[in-house]
């Protein structure tokens, strides 16, 4: 009980100094991290196009907005 605790502790620790020292690159003028970007089809067509040419389903999800 008292190891997982300690491994969960370490872990939080690394994870807040790594996001420290992102933000302190970026701020000291280094390279700005990427945005992850998604490149949504205009219409339903163009969107079922492009599912068929990739072979891909599409999946709609509502999240609860009526």
């Amino acid at each position: 009980m008292m190891r997982s605790f300690l491994i969960a502790t370490a872990a939080a620790v690394v994870a807040a100094f790594a996001t420290v020292a992102v933000e302190t690159t970026a701020a000291a003028g280094g390279k700005p991290e990427p945005k992850p970007t998604a490149v949504f089809a205009k219409t339903w067509e163009a969107a079922v196009a492009e599912a068929k040419d990739l072979n891909v389903p599409i999946v709609v999800h509502s999240h609860g907005f009526y």
